[in-house]
């Protein structure tokens, strides 16, 4: 027995002993290689291969496994040995999607001349990568794609007589000058990698001689900044036979010349995208009978529709992207196009309406026109019976829902997203979708669905976007059907009523909710919330959004498993009661904000376990006690908004050195006492600081001039170098109190720097070091027992547009250097000791007598009392008193108007064209997973009583 289990190992021993010493230098967490140990016969251990005849090992297949499977990946990690020398037949060597990190590729593999096929691509190589590979001569496949290496010369690859396919992607080959001379002798090469090389540009008068017979038919020279005037003289060598040309990603500034393509009889794949392409195509493209394929996007294309298309064959083509570009006029006739199947034209200026017959395309799959000017009803596409994808988004669409589309049988994806559409939409138009898994609506302001309440889907979607779409008044019964719902959004849906029980269970599965913007109200079910099935693909993240309604009770569905959640918005509801401290389990969220509802207790202490928090809102509730100690561990955060609360206690000292990235500071109308901690000078992001309406005394610390985020700094600006900067986000917004006006300002912070110290106790001087703020917008130090005189240099402050020191007891005169404040828009000196005359500058008489009134001392313009030597100024119809109400009296009409108009125009301007477009409204998801923009501001400017002012004679 003995005998015959010996004569059935095909193993040799000495390879045998190579193996397992190549074994024992590597780390293997998975248990990969436990065949090595229980199997005797090394020809069937996991990886290894045999010849069949001479039992040698000739071939080593161990990749690790592959990103896009979506599972956890299993790496073998460690040091390659070099007993793999042991292996003389070794032709085969894979060991690709590994992680040999911070290891060179081991010079020894040089010496594996047997080998055919080496992969060492996707590892943590680093180095050069070792010239002595060119010793391979018997090489025909090599791929070292992503090993993070670089290449001084590629001398070495010229030696490789046999190679027919080379992936060198991402090698760093900056230096290598010869990199075209020594891929120009590889006479075997069919197929040629070489994506975001830093390839040095070709010079056209030392292009080397090629073989016009050479077999090279796959060609990726993408992201390398080369000039296509000079590209094109090489690979037109193998025109014969180029069947793929990749080019994006290049420097190709200017129009494509026009024998580019002339004699590429077997292209059939052509990407030049991201290349700076201008003006239209040439006409010799329209020769290459073969193209499949075509991908123009993110170019300087700016011809009419019509005139690019009659530049390219339709014999074949079967995908065209020109998106992102500049190209103008209507869609002319596709139907000549009778094979093509993507067509993607999204993000132009395309304009007028689709005549009927236009997209006759049997075999279209995957159509796109989203963000263009089209107009007219949505075009027939009873044609198109292969469709899965379409998407409208973002054009002047109008009319109704109609039958043309109906007929799609296998449609997945519907998406009409800012349309003009009108009407009712019943089932009858949705009952041919029996494989529809994503539907997007939104934003058509006419349309009614209309379902009946017993009405069963014949479709499962996924996702279900139909923001701003008339569902209600009911809640949608019809979305108890919908098992497989991941994301939805029914926000600003007109729905009047209560969330149905059973819709507790359907949101276990789901990972993104937002009903914002409706009249729900009675409690949200109490069940879990889950968001454990969170698609990282996806361009949205796990959120909750329920804000602007009227829900109420408590908010104990919280504590449901959803550690990936990352935005939760409760705010403006009726929720009530303490909230639950089970944040611990949300380990991913960003966003919190329970604003405006009737939340009362303590902070919950597991607000300092959320390690990625960035924005926290509490404002306008009932908290109490004090701001918890365990926030210290928010290193993350922001924003904090804790204004009108009933918070008590001294401001942590912590904020100045753990909160060291804090943009806004809101703790107004609290009840805080003792002195404003010094360490808030330590942040250097903070752009606005509000402490107001508390209990604070003591002196202003002079060190807020360390506030570097709102002083011009030479070379410096804030918003650039801080990449995490919260105006780069969509969903952040900040209450600022303004004299009894609460004013919210949404994505507008950019414009707003401000320091409100307001109502409180303080005392002591104005310090002069405040001065040096020269980029802040407010300073509000009203209400307070300041004494001394108003600095100076106040001058300095070029930025200032409100400044309010009313209410304090200053004296002294009114520094001359405030005429030099032309952007001051606002100014209060009011009920203070100030004397003398006011600087009759033009700016400032142009404030009213409410600015400076309460000052005995004070004379001139604007005020009735005149300085000895000017003529005395009467108005018989105001005299001015300590009774008047001058801080309601103080914030006029003109200010609101003012106001109004400049961050109106400001932010319109910058923001009003991406107002009402989801995908960059979800940008900062996607940051964290992809990001798209959906940037809007909302100024919005709460009441205020409104008194007539003295006219200016």
């Amino acid at each position: 027995m003995i005998i015959g289990h010996c004569l059935q190992v095909r193993c040799l021993e000495r390879e045998r002993a190579a193996l397992v010493k190549f074994r024992d230098q590597l780390i293997d967490v998975d248990g990969r290689l436990s065949s090595w140990s229980t199997q005797e016969d090394c020809c069937k251990w996991e990886g290894v291969h045999c010849h069949n005849k001479t039992n040698h090992v000739t071939r080593l297949h161990l990749p690790g496994s592959y990103p896009e499977t979506g599972i956890n990946p299993s790496r073998l990690e460690g040091t390659i040995s070099h007993s793999l020398l042991e292996l003389h037949h070794l032709s085969y060597l894979d060991l690709s999607y590994n992680n040999f990190r911070d290891a060179r590729i081991p010079d020894f593999i040089g010496s594996l001349t047997e080998l055919q096929y080496l992969n060492l691509s996707y590892n943590y190589f680093f180095g050069q990568i070792p010239h002595n590979l060119g010793n391979l001569s018997k090489l025909l496949y090599l791929d070292l794609n992503r090993i993070g290496g670089y290449s001084e010369n590629l001398d070495w690859l010229s030696h490789l007589y046999s190679l027919r396919y080379l992936a060198l992607d991402y090698v760093n080959l900056s230096k290598g000058t010869d990199w075209l001379q020594a891929i120009s002798k590889l006479s075997y090469i069919e197929e040629l990698h070489l994506w975001s090389c830093r390839l040095p540009d070709i010079v056209p008068s030392s292009l080397p001689y090629v073989n016009a017979s050479s077999p090279l038919a796959f060609l990726d020279l993408s992201s390398n900044n080369l000039t296509l005037v000079s590209t094109i003289p090489w690979f037109s060598n193998f025109s014969k036979v180029l069947s793929s040309i990749d080019l994006s990603g290049n420097n190709f500034l200017g129009p494509i010349p026009d024998d580019a393509f002339k004699d590429m009889k077997s292209l059939s794949y052509l990407h030049l995208s991201d290349c700076g392409i201008e003006g239209g195509i040439p006409k010799s493209l329209g020769n290459v009978t073969t193209l499949i394929s075509l991908d123009l996007q993110s170019n300087g294309l700016n011809k009419h529709l019509s005139e690019i298309m009659m530049n390219i064959s339709h014999n074949k083509l079967q995908c065209l992207d020109l998106s992102f570009n500049n190209i103008t006029g209507p869609l002319p006739n596709f139907s000549r196009f009778s094979l093509l199947k993507t067509l993607d034209i999204h993000y132009n200026h395309l304009n007028g309406s689709i005549p009927k017959g236009y997209l006759q395309l049997p075999h279209l799959v995957n159509l796109s026109l989203r963000s263009n000017k089209i107009t007219g009803p949505i075009p027939d596409l009873s044609f198109c019976s292969s469709m899965r994808n379409l998407i409208l988004d973002e054009n002047l669409f109008n009319g109704t829902f109609t039958q043309t589309i109906a007929g799609m049988f296998k449609l997945e994806r519907l998406s009409i997203v800012s349309n003009l559409l009108e009407g009712i939409i019943t089932e009858n138009h949705l009952t041919n979708f029996s494989q529809l898994n994503y539907l997007d609506l939104s934003y058509n302001s006419l349309v009614t669905m209309q379902f009946s309440s017993h009405w069963v889907p014949p479709f499962q979607v996924e996702e279900l976007y139909l923001e701003g779409c008339k569902l209600g008044p009911e809640f949608p019964k019809w979305l108890r059907t919908q098992k497989q719902l991941r994301y939805l959004d029914i926000s600003s849906a007109q729905i009047s009523d209560t969330i149905p029980n059973w819709f507790g269970n359907q949101s276990l599965s789901l990972v993104y909710l937002n009903a914002s913007c409706n009249q729900i109200y009675g409690f949200f079910p109490d069940n879990s919330f889950s968001m454990l099935n969170f698609n990282n693909q996806n361009r949205i993240g796990p959120a909750l959004d329920l804000s602007r309604n009227q829900i109420s009770g408590s908010v104990s569905f919280l504590c449901g498993r959803s550690i990936l959640t990352r935005l939760i918005d409760l705010s403006d509801n009726l929720f009530s009661g303490q909230v639950p401290d089970c944040f611990a389990n949300f380990q991913s969220l960003t966003y919190l904000n329970l604003a405006n509802n009737g939340f009362t207790g303590l902070i919950p202490n597991s607000c300092g376990f959320l390690p990625n928090i960035k924005f926290l809102h509490l404002r306008n509730n009932s908290f109490s006690g004090p701001i918890p100690i365990s926030m210290m561990n928010c290193t993350n955060l922001r924003t904090i908004d804790f204004g009108k609360n009933r918070l008590i206690g001294e401001i942590p000292t912590w904020f100045g050195f753990s909160l060291l990235h804090l943009e806004v500071l809101s703790l107004h109308q609290n009840e805080f006492y003792g002195t404003i901690p010094s360490n808030l000078c330590e942040l250097r992001y903070v752009q606005v600081l509000d402490l107001s309406s508390n209990n604070l005394s003591g002196v202003i610390p002079k060190c807020l001039q360390n506030l570097t985020s709102m002083t011009r700094k030479d070379g410096f600006n804030y918003f650039e170098s801080f990449p995490y900067s919260v105006f780069s986000l969509s969903i952040d917004g900040v209450n600022l109190m303004w004299k009894g006006t609460e004013v919210e300002y949404k994505n507008g912070l950019r414009l707003v720097k401000l320091i409100d110290l307001s109502s409180n106790n303080l005392v002591g001087k104005i310090p002069s070091e405040i001065t040096k703020l020269d980029d802040l917008v407010g300073l509000n130090l009203s209400r307070n027992k300041l004494t001394g005189s108003i600095p100076q240099d106040i001058g300095r402050m070029v930025s200032l547009n409100f400044l309010d020191l009313s209410r304090n007891h200053l004296s002294g005169g009114v520094p001359t250097s405030l005429s030099e404040l032309n952007g001051l828009g606002v100014l209060n000196l009011s009920y203070n000791n100030l004397s003398g005359k006011i600087p009759q500058d033009t700016h400032m008489v142009t404030f009213n007598e409410l600015s400076y009134t309460g000052n005995p001392g004070l004379c001139g313009r604007p005020l009735i009392k005149s300085c000895p030597g000017d003529e005395t100024r009467q108005d018989p119809k105001h005299t001015p008193s300590d009774d008047d109400d001058s801080d309601d009296n103080f914030i006029t009409q003109g200010f609101y108007i003012a106001m109004g108009l400049g961050f109106g125009i400001a932010f319109g301007g910058i923001f009003g064209t991406i107002l009402f477009n989801r995908s960059s409204r979800h940008a900062y998801f996607q940051v964290l997973n992809r990001v798209e923009d959906y940037v809007y501001v909302r100024v919005e400017l709460m009441k205020a009583r409104l008194r007539r002012t003295p006219q200016n004679e």
